[in-house]
C-alpha cells in the first residue's frame, strides 16, 4: 500500500530498503516505522508515493504498541520450563506444546519487532538458559526471512532452533547451570547435548530436519565443529543458520564468567569465521549486511582516534563501510590499515 501523508506511515512495515540520493541506506526493509522514521523520510525528501508499506494485523499492531513488550518472552520462557518438566517426567518432548505455544510466539515476535528491540527484551527478562533458546530461535527466524525461506522451511527452522539445546535437560544440572567457564573435561561432556537432543527429538516424533538442527548446530563448514566434524555440504542448510544465530547470541550476551563483546568485535569475529570458511558465506554475509545496514548514520571511533559516521555499507565487506570523517569520505574497504574500534551508535 502507498500512503498520502508521512504520518500515515507510522506503525506500518516497510517493504523495501530506502536510500537517499547518494545511495546511502536510510531505513532497511522490514522496519516497522515510527514517528522518527516518518520525520526522517520527510527531511530527506523521499517522495511519499515511492514508499511502499503494509499494514500490520490488528493483533500484531496492538502487541507492538503494548507497554509490556517483554510479556511474550515471559510466556515463552514459562512454556519452555513446562516442556523441560514434561521431559523429565515422560522422557519425550511434547510435540503439540511446541507447535501450539512456542512456535507461534516466536514467529509473531519476529514479525512485529526489529531485531535490536528483540535483543533488548531478552536481556531484560528471565533466565539465561531459556532466553538463549528463545534468542537463537528468533535470530534464526529473522535470518530465515531475510533469506526468503518458505513457510514450511521457516516452521522447521524456528522449531529446531528453539529446541537446539534440548539435550541439555539430560546432562548433570550442576554442569548446565555452572556459572564459571567449563573445564576441558566438562566441555567434552557438554558436547554430548547435541547427540542426546537428536535422539530425544527423533524418539518424540519430530521431523528429522528439526532433530538434525539439534545435532549439527555446533558443526562448522570447515570441519572444525562437533560432534561429527562435518563439512559444508554435509551440514543441513537450516543447521547452518542456527549455528550462526547461536554464535551471535553467545557473543552478544553477558555470561556469569564474562561480559558481552562490543558490537563491532562481534561482527568482526563473525566476518573472520565467514572468511576462514567456518560459517556459510551466503547465510553469514546476508546477516552481517542487514545488521550493518541498520547502523548507517551511527558514529564510529577509528583505531587512530578519529571519529566518523557510517554512510554506506559494502555488501562484500560488511565490516568495512564508507564513512565520513569531517569533510571527507573514507572507504575502509580500500584502506586496509584503517579499522573501526567501536560503533558508538
Amino acid at each position: 500500500m502507498i500512503c498520502t501523508e508521512y504520518e500515515e506511515l507510522v506503525g506500518k512495515r516497510l517493504l523495501h530498503d530506502i536510500q537517499d540520493s547518494r545511495g546511502v541506506m536510510l531505513i532497511p526493509v522490514d522496519t516497522v516505522l515510527n514517528a522518527a522514521h516518518a520525520k526522517k523520510l520527510e527531511q530527506f525528501n523521499i517522495s511519499i508515493f515511492e514508499i511502499h508499506v503494509e499494514a500490520l494485523h490488528d493483533e500484531v499492531a496492538a502487541q507492538t504498541a503494548a507497554p509490556d513488550s517483554g510479556a511474550w518472552v515471559k510466556r515463552t520462557e514459562t512454556k519452555l520450563k513446562e516442556i523441560e518438566d514434561f521431559i523429565h517426567k515422560n522422557g519425550k518432548v511434547p510435540v503439540e506444546d511446541v507447535q501450539e505455544h512456542v512456535l507461534p510466539a516466536i514467529m509473531a515476535a519476529t514479525q512485529q519487532r526489529n531485531i535490536y528491540k528483540l535483543f533488548g527484551e531478552l536481556k531484560a527478562e528471565g533466565d539465561y538458559r531459556y532466553n538463549h533458546s528463545i534468542g537463537v530461535a528468533m535470530i534464526a527466524a529473522t535470518i530465515g526471512r531475510w533469506l526468503g525461506l518458505d513457510a514450511n522451511e521457516m516452521n522447521l527452522l524456528t522449531t529446531g532452533a528453539s529446541l537446539c539445546d534440548i539435550g541439555t535437560v539430560k546432562l548433570p544440572s550442576e554442569l548446565v547451570q555452572k556459572k564459571a567457564a567449563l573445564q576441558p573435561h566438562e566441555h567434552e561432556i557438554y558436547k554430548q547435548h547435541t547427540v542426546i537432543g537428536y535422539d530425544l527429538l527423533i524418539e518424540s516424533g519430530f521431523d528429522r530436519r528439526i532433530a538434525l538442527i539439534a545435532l549439527q548446530h555446533h558443526e562448522k563448514c570447515d570441519g572444525s565443529g562437533y560432534p561429527r566434524q562435518l563439512k559444508g555440504h554435509e551440514i543441513d542448510p537450516l543447521s547452518k543458520i542456527v549455528a550462526l544465530a547461536d554464535m551471535y547470541l553467545a557473543m552478544t550476551s553477558d555470561r556469569p564468567h564474562r561480559p558481552a563483546l562490543p558490537f563491532y568485535q562481534v561482527i568482526h569475529n563473525l566476518y573472520e569465521d565467514i572468511r576462514l570458511g567456518r560459517l556459510d558465506s551466503h547465510v553469514g554475509l546476508t546477516f552481517l549486511n542487514r545488521l550493518m545496514s541498520a547502523q548507517v548514520g551511527s558514529q564510529v571511533l577509528l583505531e587512530d582516534g578519529r571519529r566518523g559516521t557510517i554512510m554506506l555499507t559494502n555488501p562484500n565487506y560488511p565490516t568495512r563501510p564508507l564513512i565520513s570523517v569531517g569533510d571527507t569520505f573514507l572507504d575502509l574497504a580500500k584502506s586496509p590499515d584503517v579499522r573501526m574500534k567501536e560503533i558508538i551508535g
